[in-house]
């Protein structure tokens, strides 16, 4: 995700790349960690996986899903 190439260009490339892509990606991870943990999380009324749609050579999230979380009690 913080590799220098052409066909991932989300933190720059060459001079102008960002010098906190580590921190940047290390902070999604930690956010994504802490959902999981202490969350549980399913699709709306349990479907199945709605299609993703394409742009170009890009995959995009579909925007019209319903995802729920709910809290955990320990």
């Amino acid at each position: 995700m913080v590799a220098l190439t052409p066909d991932m260009l989300s933190f720059g490339l060459g001079t102008h790349v960002c010098p906190d892509r580590f921190f940047a990606v290390t902070m999604l991870n930690s956010m994504l960690a802490h959902i999981i943990v202490l969350h549980d999380v399913k699709l709306e009324d349990d479907k199945s996986r709605p299609q993703s749609p394409r742009v170009g050579r890009s995959i995009m999230p579909n925007p019209t899903a319903k995802v729920m979380f709910r809290k955990r009690i320990n």
